[in-house]
């Protein structure tokens, strides 16, 4: 399991695509945050083009256009560059999709509308942009987004299993496609590609039991310990033992939803010395006890 692998199972990610949008004429639609779930949402933009506006930024969008916002900030769609002054009201019924339809002719935009739930705290969302914005038709994400609008349009049995199942391979390859384009400059993803720390936060994702103290860090990234500490908060912009503790509790949390293990089992196979320590610590970050969540 490699190191994206690995952040994924650890933010626990279910994608689901779940809304069809047939818009006719001008409109515009309101996105608030969702302050219930820790999600990120996405547009994928079948047919047609709009217009979306993110704090100050907006951006026009055509068909083979994907967007994702992995925090879910509040933004607005329109139908052309100039907003509209109200927001249009929408009808909406239920089928395969939420179904919604904006007009009574034949419709300008299509476009579906997706969410990616995580656990709270994900080392992996944090370390996300703001925004990703990039036209499917020149990334290897294409022939997925024609199997999935193949499902989309035809309804064979089965096919809700197979378009989630689909959102959630898109989720690998929108973050493969982002590292390739160097659009994630910083944080956690970015240390991952640098080679002076890549063996060491591999080593500290795949054994985070072990007692990690600088001087081993250090050694295996082949630098001085000072130099080593620099680059670490450089890039990491947190010291080795916050990184180290945060994915210890993420892997623990993972356990206790994915495992029948007991809690004192859970908190020993990631370091910590007594089911106390690590109830402590899991209540801290968040916000509930180890069996609380495991409900």
């Amino acid at each position: 399991m490699d190191y994206l692998d690995k952040l994924t199972q650890l933010a626990q990610v279910q994608g689901k695509i779940n809304i069809r949008c047939l818009f006719q004429g001008d409109w515009r639609v309101e996105h608030n945050v969702n302050t219930v779930q820790d999600e990120g949402i996405f547009h994928i933009i079948e047919q047609g083009e709009c217009w979306l506006t993110l704090a100050d930024k907006t951006f026009h969008l055509q068909a083979g256009d994907l967007f994702f916002l992995p925090k879910n900030c509040p933004h607005r769609m329109h139908s052309s560059a100039k907003v509209s002054t109200k927001s249009t009201a929408i009808t909406t019924s239920q089928g395969l999709f939420e179904l919604r339809q904006i007009g009574q002719k034949s419709p300008d935009l299509k476009m579906f509308c997706g969410l990616f739930l995580y656990q709270k705290e994900s080392l992996l969302i944090d370390a996300l942009p703001e925004y990703l914005h990039f036209h499917l038709p020149e990334t290897p994400v294409q022939p997925l987004l024609q199997l999935f609008l193949k499902e989309a349009n035809e309804t064979n049995q089965g096919s809700k299993s197979v378009i989630d199942a689909l959102a959630n391979v898109l989720f690998i390859y929108i973050l493969r496609h982002a590292l390739q384009m160097g659009w994630v400059e910083s944080g956690l993803l970015a240390a991952f590609e640098d080679k002076r720390l890549s063996h060491v936060l591999i080593k500290m994702l795949n054994e985070p039991q072990a007692e990690w103290n600088i001087e081993q860090l250090a050694e295996l990234a082949l630098m001085s310990r000072a130099n080593f500490c620099r680059v670490f908060q450089q890039k990491m912009q947190m010291p080795p033992k916050k990184f180290l503790n945060q994915i210890r509790l993420q892997q623990g949390a993972y356990l206790l939803k994915q495992t029948p293990k007991s809690v004192l089992e859970v908190a020993l196979e990631i370091g910590y010395q007594s089911e106390a320590h690590f109830s402590k610590a899991f209540k801290t970050a968040y916000g509930i006890t180890p069996s609380q969540y495991r409900k």
